[in-house]
């Protein structure tokens, strides 16, 4: 399963989340700010979030 931009996905902790960007690393994905877990049970995938303001979030995904 590949994910895109503008998937959503279904995670344990946000529940339904739209995928803003996607990374090739996580450290990548860490340097853009991404650093949220969602908890998000996959064996090729990781998708953290970001705050953007105190009430909502941007996510992303990377490959593991």
């Amino acid at each position: 399963m590949d994910i895109k931009t503008g998937d959503y996905i279904r995670t344990p902790r946000f529940l339904q989340v739209c995928i803003n960007e996607v990374f090739k690393c996580k450290k990548e994905m860490w340097q853009a700010g991404y650093t949220e877990p969602t908890h998000y049970r996959n064996d090729e995938w990781e998708i953290n979030g970001k705050s953007i303001d105190m009430y909502h979030m941007k996510f992303a995904a990377c490959r593991k």
